[in-house]
């Protein structure tokens, strides 16, 4: 059952089992309400298939969306607040109804990963609130590393109405891009982090698909 849904085996057969049993045993009063919020637990975790596209090219890498989402903003050559260099920086929102999946951008390495608790900051709120080191915000950071040794951060924001992320990888983890990672329950914001040399590829308001959108371009940082 994990294949299809971010939950736990045993809560995954226990929703089954109460749509059976509603729609077996319980009078409609019952069922109606049983059936919509187990089927709305499964349909909320739910896991989709993801293709993978490869993310190797003549001049470098390119850079997937790592979930499903809505591009709000794209800002280039932010100063160094989160790496010693400027960086482009992208922020993506999941919605409440997204599918939770997290998953690999390209062919990386998880190299640092370090939880903070802190205020909470509703995906919709104006930008300016997150610019920034965000040191008093609830957020989680990912630095991965690329098969062409490009560092890049993602940074998950927690919602007032969601959870920290349930990240599978530990510091030196590999793994191959569009490979699940773990899930964003409920959703929130990511901040993804490229260096100054990408191309950034995405606009605002365009929805993204991991192992579909190409977020950017990365250059080579193997060649001298």
């Amino acid at each position: 059952m994990k294949r299809f849904f971010f939950l736990p085996t045993e809560v995954t057969y226990l929703s089954f089992a109460s749509i059976v049993y509603a729609f077996l045993k319980l009078p409609l009063l019952l069922e109606i309400p049983i059936l919509l919020g187990s089927s709305l637990v499964l349909f909320l975790f739910r896991r989709g298939r993801i293709p993978y596209r490869e993310t190797l090219k003549m001049e470098g890498e390119i850079y997937l969306s790592p979930v499903h989402g809505t591009i709000e903003s794209v800002r280039h050559s932010v100063p160094g607040s989160v790496f010693s260099f400027p960086c482009h920086e992208v922020r993506i929102s999941l919605s409440f109804w997204d599918e939770k999946g997290l998953y690999l951008p390209t062919n990386a390495e998880s190299s640092f990963m370090k939880s903070s608790k802190g205020l909470k900051l509703s995906r919709r709120g104006p930008g300016h609130f997150f610019y920034g080191s965000l040191e008093d915000v609830s957020h989680t950071d990912l630095t991965l590393l690329s098969k062409n040794n490009t560092q890049t951060l993602i940074r998950f924001i927690d919602c007032p109405l969601g959870l920290k992320p349930s990240i599978w990888l530990k510091s030196g983890d590999r793994g191959r891009g569009a490979a699940c990672f773990g899930y964003y329950p409920f959703g929130g914001t990511l901040l993804i982090y490229l260096p100054a040399t990408s191309d950034v590829l995405v606009y605002e308001k365009e929805r993204v698909t991991p192992g579909q959108t190409v977020i950017a371009a990365l250059k080579d940082q193997t060649k001298g």
